[in-house]
């Protein structure tokens, strides 16, 4: 041990360890006063060494690290179809969710959402478009019904609400909303019921004007904001700009689903840490309401992952909707993966109400 780095003390002789190794102390007491007087920025500013520790954890965080809160769905690209998608929805992040009216986004954020719950998130809905009783329904389609069964029965219904009680909080509120008030609302649902996920459906009525970029670029900021303090997962519902004629020979649903359609400030998707673009094939509309063949291997919908500030997939995922179920499905044959149909199922059948 080098003397000269430390200070022996009578009554604790030998307790001191060396913390530079041996090796000489050379900051000097001018150098701590010069310090003392630095400004708290000289302190952020560090060199890329202080980092080393922090980046060792990280390393060996990403090793265990499982991930919990992911779509619905797997890749659907050729040559990597049935993978899993590298997408989840991270503590402090806020994703936008883009479409134009009637694509399905709040359907798929319906399906989503229960998914989440699956999972084991406590999920928040802040439709200000939608009724309660009709999200529910929805939802309840998306957990009970398929081709072979079209209507929602007494005992669904039962089990569907003792099923997600205390997991599913809903907004009971159809209005436009000032942006504190939103937050206000967010800050209930996070201190109050502990809920995770937020859902915000949509931003359009979280402003006076989705064109004001000025009111827009508020809101979006404090939603980050409030995302990262209170370590919980936004979703903000986007509109995006109506596309041109689906009938069109260079009609592409692919090119419909880009965050550039996204309507609004740029500061939507600048802000977001990730970016979802639903886009519905209109093209096959048009050719079934006129009677013509359709190849149905091609997708009704497509969902863009056009930006994720924190994992490494982008790309498009094909989707095909079953209509009696109103879930996303990932291949043309129309079968819905319903995990959390297997939680409802797990209990006892319930007593009929008859």
């Amino acid at each position: 041990m080098n003397p000269k780095n430390t200070s022996v003390s009578p009554e604790l002789d030998g307790y001191w360890g060396d913390p530079t190794g041996g090796a000489e102390i050379e900051t000097s007491l001018a150098d701590y006063e010069s310090r003392a007087c630095k400004s708290p920025e000289f302190f952020i500013n560090k060199d890329v060494l202080e980092f080393k520790n922090d980046f060792q954890n990280y390393l060996e965080a990403k090793k265990t690290h499982v991930s919990k809160f992911t779509l619905p769905f797997t890749q659907t690209n050729e040559g990597c179809v049935g993978r899993p998608i590298d997408f989840e929805f991270r503590p402090g992040e806020l994703t936008v969710l883009a479409g134009e009216n009637g694509s399905g986004k709040s359907l798929l954020l319906g399906q989503i959402g229960l998914h989440l719950i699956s999972c084991g998130a406590s999920l928040y809905i802040a439709s200000f478009e939608m009724a309660p009783v009709r999200t529910i329904e929805r939802m309840l389609m998306q957990t009970v019904c398929s081709q072979g069964k079209r209507k929602i029965e007494a005992p669904d219904v039962d089990l569907f609400f003792r099923q997600f009680a205390s997991k599913m909080r809903i907004c009971d509120l159809q209005r436009k909303v000032t942006p504190n008030e939103l937050l206000r609302l967010l800050d209930s649902a996070v201190h109050d019921y502990k809920s995770n996920i937020l859902f915000v459906d949509s931003l359009m009525m979280c402003v006076r004007d989705d064109m004001d970029k000025k009111e827009t670029d508020y809101v979006m900021g404090k939603l980050v904001e409030f995302a990262k303090v209170n370590n919980v997962h936004i979703v903000v519902v986007a509109h995006c700009r109506k596309r041109g004629d689906g009938g069109s020979k260079n009609y592409s649903v692919f090119d419909s689903a880009t965050k550039e359609s996204i309507k609004g400030s740029s500061n939507i998707t600048n802000i977001a840490f990730n970016v979802f673009v639903l886009a519905r094939d209109i093209s096959k509309i048009q050719k079934k309401a006129e009677g013509k063949d359709v190849d149905d291997t091609k997708p009704d919908f497509v969902l863009n992952l056009c930006k994720q500030r924190n994992g490494a997939w982008e790309g498009f995922i094909k989707l095909w909707r079953d209509n009696a179920s109103l879930n996303f499905c990932t291949s043309w044959t129309r079968v819905p993966v319903r995990p959390w149909l297997e939680l409802t199922q797990s209990e006892q059948a319930p007593e009929p109400y008859f």
